[in-house]
């Protein structure tokens, strides 16, 4: 569950597969939520919350095994009080509001991801970035002003909602309990650090009596969508972790916004509680028209920065095939790394076998076609030799030229 990407993936494959698996995680569990909360009038939205972490804790732990700690925990407590508390409001506002309304307050993430990005991580982003995020907003803003219908409890959870999930973003990749464990191993934490909190509120906010109320609760359709809702909670939040762990959270941010155009056409005639007004088109279409630019230039950026990154490692001497005049100073370059990893009596040996190195009077007759050094000349038979006779180096300028097609 850790990849999604095959070993030879480029970078920009990996950025946008992570961010396709979130999107098309995020529709799909958002419509199951909406079905089970509107079509089936299923109010307890604290109670799904509760089932879907039930259900991904022991899942996670089987597939990671994590390790479990105390230190851990208390370093991804914080981490996992905020998640918490951003399902609930979302499912409070899934079902407090229909769909196209729900995701045009979730536009105002961008928002918030944008301020906590520029005053917590000291981040400044260029001013093409803003425009989109300004146009986003702005045709946002359009949609939600021709609501017909309105919900303040389903208003206030959203735009709580919004900013949980911004903090969320920049919590997963600056908390140090993040980086110490997979992204499995810290939604089996999430689960589990957040299981007590829900039961309370379960208790606390009345739904436990209300749930064995609910005339549908033996009923096949309903329990088979209940449990798809808690399976693909597993999916939503991996998702989440994984693409934001592999993009920036901005870029999380608007990938969650792309999926959120698709699903507001689908959501007017899905689910028969919206009341369509020109306006609300007209706004998701501007809306729509900032995120594709954002996204379009975001995409154009990671591949110039993958090209630019080829191209240098293609200038590496060290990594890639040499010809001509590169071979010399690769074959210093890795004379020179082979040395100091060698004892001081290997280096002494090394040198004597080496004059040409040493002296540094390297040349291209001197390095074999591959770039290492060239075999040792033959030396002279012992039998013309005297074996009293002590050997002497001779100096360069009175060593015969080997024979070469000049001298022939």
């Amino acid at each position: 569950m850790e990849s999604l990407t095959l070993p030879g993936t480029s970078v920009l494959g990996k950025k946008l597969l992570a961010a396709l698996y979130y999107c098309g995680s995020s529709m799909t569990v958002q419509f199951m939520n909406k079905a089970l909360f509107t079509t089936y009038g299923f109010h307890f939205p604290v109670t799904v919350a509760l089932l879907q972490m039930l259900f991904i804790a022991p899942v996670c732990y089987l597939v990671a095994r994590p390790p479990v700690e105390v230190g851990l925990a208390k370093g991804a407590l914080p981490l996992a009080t905020v998640n918490v508390l951003n399902v609930v409001c979302g499912l409070i506002g899934t079902g407090g509001l229909n769909v196209p309304m729900f995701i045009a307050l979730r536009r105002l993430t961008l928002l918030w991801t944008i301020l906590l990005e520029r005053f917590v991580l000291q981040k400044v982003h260029e001013n093409a970035t803003l425009g989109a995020v300004v146009i986003m907003i702005t045709g946002a803003l359009v949609a939600a002003a021709t609501d017909l219908s309105f919900n303040a409890y389903g208003y206030a959870a959203v735009l709580f909602n919004d900013f949980l999930t911004a903090s969320y973003l920049i919590m997963v990749k600056n908390t140090p309990a993040a980086s110490a464990l997979t992204t499995t191993g810290l939604l089996f934490y999430n689960a589990t650090l957040s299981l007590p909190l829900l039961m309370a509120s379960v208790w606390g906010s009345g739904e436990w009596d209300g749930l064995w109320r609910y005339p549908l609760l033996y009923n096949p359709e309903f329990l088979a969508i209940l449990m798809c809702s808690c399976a693909l909670g597993l999916t939503i939040n991996h998702s989440t972790f994984l693409c934001t762990r592999i993009n920036d959270p901005l870029s999380t941010s608007v990938a969650g916004s792309l999926k959120n155009v698709l699903m507001t056409f689908i959501g007017i005639w899905a689910f028969g509680d919206f009341r369509w007004q020109i306006w609300n088109v007209c706004g998701l279409c501007i809306s729509m028209g900032g995120a594709v630019w954002y996204a379009t230039r975001s995409a154009l950026k990671a591949a110039k920065r993958t090209a630019a990154e080829r191209e240098m490692l293609s200038r590496d001497p060290a990594k890639q095939p040499l010809i001509g005049k590169d071979r010399a100073g690769a074959a210093l370059a890795r004379s020179a790394a082979a040395s100091t990893s060698k004892p001081k009596s290997l280096q002494l040996v090394d040198s004597a076998q080496s004059p040409a190195l040493e002296e540094g009077r390297v040349t291209d007759k001197s390095i074999s076609p591959i770039g290492h050094p060239s075999p040792p000349e033959r030396r002279v038979p012992k039998s013309s030799a005297s074996p009293s006779t002590p050997t002497h180096r001779t100096p360069d300028n009175q060593k015969n030229p080997s024979p070469s097609p000049e001298y022939r």
